[in-house]
């Protein structure tokens, strides 16, 4: 049986399984908030979302496992590749800028839960590897492709791409830090962060040409 195309509505079944996973991140989000990742239990988890202990398994291996979908939600990375196909065919930088500031307002929504979860990623080796594999590594990935089409288009100067990618998101993680240990500046100018980015970014990479 072939599979549910792009585009096509969701059956009844997976629109309810689609409904309580969302139900169980946004349970497993308040958790870690409240207690840090290493207090949180699975079963505080389930008890929040209202399901069984084992149907939080039938969707995520574990708390590690939830942790990443946390992450991969807050920053919209399943949006992404569609996002940087269609930015391809106007503005890089009006894309830039209202992609990121999407992203901005979701972390700061979250910004309880990623502030007790993050600090797990550096002391936890397994966290740590799985963090790199399926976020970092992920979301380098599609945007080594978006900054290099956009050079072969002429509309980037020819750059070391995976390099640049890395330094973009060293600055974002640094950024968010920054915040996290209560930066004034970062914490109040928080909505001007992805203009100014793109000021920075679109001028040392632009051509000129804003076709």
């Amino acid at each position: 049986m072939a599979g549910r195309q792009e585009g096509e509505p969701l059956s009844r079944r997976e629109r309810l399984k689609r409904e309580r996973q969302e139900r169980i991140l946004d349970a497993a989000a308040a958790v870690f908030a409240r207690k840090g990742f290493h207090q949180a239990t699975i079963h505080e988890i389930a008890e929040l979302a209202d399901v069984a202990d084992g149907t939080i398994y039938n969707y995520f291996d574990n708390k590690l496992d939830l942790l990443i979908a946390l992450v991969v939600r807050v920053a919209e990375l399943e949006q992404l590749p569609s996002e940087l196909l269609q930015g391809l065919g106007g503005d890089a930088r009006a894309f830039f800028v209202t992609a990121f500031q999407e992203r901005l307002s979701s972390i700061e929504q979250q910004e309880g839960m990623l502030q007790a979860v993050l600090p797990e990623v550096l002391v936890n080796p397994d966290l740590r590897r799985q963090f790199h594999q399926q976020y970092v590594l992920r979301v380098a990935a599609l945007l080594e492709q978006y900054v290099q089409a956009q050079i072969e288009r002429g509309r980037f100067r020819p750059v070391n791409v995976s390099l640049l990618v890395r330094i973009l998101q060293s600055t974002f993680l640094g950024m968010l830090t920054m915040r996290f240990l209560g930066d004034e500046t970062l914490q109040t100018k928080w909505d001007e962060v992805a203009e100014t980015l793109a000021l920075l970014i679109f001028d040392g990479l632009s051509t000129g040409d804003r076709e």
